[in-house]
């Protein structure tokens, strides 16, 4: 499948923000941090997913934490009914209480990341929406997800990321533990893809340190730069 253009998303890579006092709003505590940030921060995936370089790859990084601005998040998002849409307001325990005014900039972030996306994406492009997931939510190594209407991959792109990660060693799941991908409003048609990499296939959960897992035949990003080129070239 040819594509004009490769836009990786990476939205949940950074932890910044969190001890700024007109951004965080959280009450931040050694467990809030130990519990909470460290294990759904997608901690180097802003490392595995580059590596390989092309004009035809753009690459969108959210400069904040997901716990200040969840930049994936749907407007009106259902999860907004459980304290979880764009501004968080409640997670597994702690309460955000965010005023007015500080809460109207920090979805003027998510607008702004939204943007970018559009700005870089263009007719007949592929996105790939670069997340990491904690070890205990699924043996699944490699989650694949998309959306099951016009943003749909073509079947080449899919059976092409399926069977690299498959030979590699890798247990694929196809939208499990986690189905669909982001697609920002754009005025013309292109494909998303997301790609979800359990933790433990690519770090030590204690130390957050990257380590080399053996039982693979290349790590992740060894893998992920083959596809990148696979797809580069059509």
């Amino acid at each position: 499948m040819q594509y004009k253009r490769i836009v990786l998303n990476e939205p949940h890579a950074s932890i910044e923000g969190l001890y700024d006092n007109q951004l965080s709003f959280w009450n931040i505590d050694e467990r809030f941090i130990n519990d909470i940030v460290l294990k759904w921060t997608d901690w180097h995936t802003d490392f595995l997913f580059h590596g390989y370089r092309s004009e035809k790859i753009r690459t969108v990084r959210f400069p904040y934490s997901r716990f200040i601005v969840d930049a994936e998040r749907l407007w009106d998002d259902p999860l907004e009914q459980h304290g979880q849409g764009i501004v968080y307001k409640q997670f597994d325990g702690y309460t955000r209480t965010v005023p007015e005014e500080n809460e109207a900039q920090l979805l003027g972030l998510w607008h702004w990341h939204q943007q970018r996306l559009r700005e870089n994406l263009c007719e007949g492009a592929l996105l790939l929406d670069c997340h990491s997931f904690p070890s205990e939510m699924s043996d699944v190594d490699i989650c694949i997800g998309f959306n099951e209407d016009w943003s749909t991959p073509h079947k080449d792109t899919l059976e092409l990321a399926v069977n690299l990660f498959e030979d590699n060693g890798y247990k694929v799941g196809i939208n499990e533990p986690y189905s669909n991908s982001e697609t920002p409003d754009c005025p013309f048609s292109y494909q998303s893809m997301m790609l979800e990499v359990n933790k433990r296939a690519y770090m030590e959960d204690s130390s957050l340190h990257l380590r080399q897992n053996t039982k693979f035949k290349c790590n992740v990003r060894a893998v992920f730069q083959t596809l990148l080129s696979e797809l580069n070239m059509g």
